[in-house]
């Protein structure tokens, strides 16, 4: 079986040093993949080459997008990073096991990981498949950057190591984010034409539950082509 070789994407980071220290521990553990979403301190940066070391590849080659949005359009699986408590009704792992299962069964993932001042928003955890929290003492829950993906990735260089060249992975033909966002803005779009998001104050949470719903579904393409179908078929019936 081939080894794991996610995306890891930074999402709009503060410090330079972080994303340099980022790429160099990607480096130490295998790791090639890395995409930046509005870097704060703008991009390319001195200060994240020189503090990549021998990963200055990974930071030569990364791609930098405006928007979250964007840099998930390829992926069918994607994974929030996160320590802090959220109030969303979305599936949250700090099980190694759980992550290394979804890893290996899906060919196109993204691993996200938040700004070191505030950490994903809601908006952006609306987009990923489940939470993961990296465990730590109930003291201080709160890492660095750089030293959450050097956590993760040190996970995937162990998980890399252990892998069996027989045993066979489940990649089966998922939808992208772009294929489940395509739809999902279409169902908003003609659910808020119908009033459903009442009251307007809970708009956004009621949003947020819809992702939630549809990202715990592993849905196919075709699965995903059966509900365009249905939700046109019934948009378009005849009033009565």
């Amino acid at each position: 079986m081939k080894k794991s070789n996610p995306t890891i994407i930074l999402v709009r980071p503060q410090l330079s040093e972080n994303i340099g220290m980022a790429a160099r521990a990607m480096d130490n553990f295998g790791l090639s993949k890395l995409s930046i979403v509005s870097p704060r301190d703008g991009w390319p940066s001195n200060k994240a080459k020189d503090t990549s070391k021998h990963g200055i590849k990974i930071i030569t080659n990364a791609k930098i997008f405006n928007n979250l949005e964007e840099s998930l359009k390829d992926y069918n699986f994607v994974i929030a990073t996160s320590n802090r408590k959220r109030f969303l009704t979305k599936k949250t792992y700090n099980d190694f096991n759980i992550f290394k299962k979804n890893i290996y069964e899906h060919n196109k993932v993204a691993i996200l990981f938040g700004p070191e001042n505030s950490g994903l928003s809601n908006h952006d955890l609306r987009l990923a498949n489940f939470i993961f929290t990296i465990p730590t003492a109930n003291s201080n829950k709160s890492i660095n950057l750089s030293h959450a993906v050097t956590l993760i990735s040190h996970a995937l260089f162990n998980f890399n190591s252990t892998i069996d060249s027989s045993d066979k992975i489940m990649k089966s033909d998922k939808v992208t984010k772009l294929d489940l966002s395509n739809y999902l803005d279409f169902l908003i779009k003609d659910l808020e034409s119908k009033d459903f998001f009442n009251p307007v104050e809970k708009k956004e949470s009621m949003i947020d539950n819809i992702y939630s719903i549809y990202n715990k579904i592993d849905l196919s393409k075709k699965e995903l082509r059966m509900l365009w179908g249905m939700h046109k078929k019934l948009k378009n019936q005849p009033k009565s």
